[in-house]
């Protein structure tokens, strides 16, 4: 099991933000994991999530979206959260509106299916309502932060 605190940082949580664009929203985080040093080019990486994207849409119901990629341009594993302050059209067959981003990123080389791990195991509890609100209504990165750190990796 990864430890939380080597995959969720204070440094990819962000609050309310205006985008309102689902690319600028995922090239937003994959700036920010550069900016960390979570990713050596973030370019390569944001075209690594959108093939992904095209592939399966990454929106999986109750506002929230999981996009993700594997690449060699990944440092290390991280997800990068990112809340909305208005629900934002997210492109697949049902075009959800999402408010709650989450990004993804495994290096290539990482052990067998580790961001299918990841996935899973946020999915499970992004489908507890009572956790979906409380992302809502934290007014703080910390208090984010501690909430997104207790999920079992």
């Amino acid at each position: 099991m990864t430890e939380n605190k080597n995959v969720i940082s204070k440094d990819l949580i962000f609050l309310d933000s205006d985008l309102t664009d689902q690319n600028a929203i995922i090239h937003y985080l994959v700036d920010k994991a550069q900016s960390a040093d979570y990713i050596e080019d973030a370019d390569d990486f944001f075209t690594k999530v959108k093939e992904r994207e095209k592939e399966v849409p990454t929106a999986i119901g109750y506002s929230v979206a999981i996009p993700h990629g594997k690449s060699d341009t990944v440092l290390s594993p991280f997800i990068a959260f990112l809340r909305l302050k208005d629900d934002v059209k997210w492109s697949g067959k049902n075009e959800d509106m999402v408010r709650l981003v989450f990004l993804i990123g495994v290096p290539e080389q990482s052990e067998g299916k580790l961001h299918l791990k990841f996935i899973s195991e946020l999915s499970k509890k992004l489908l507890d309502e009572e956790f979906r609100q409380k992302l809502l209504e934290q007014s703080t990165v910390d208090a984010a932060f501690a909430q997104l750190n207790a999920v079992e990796l």
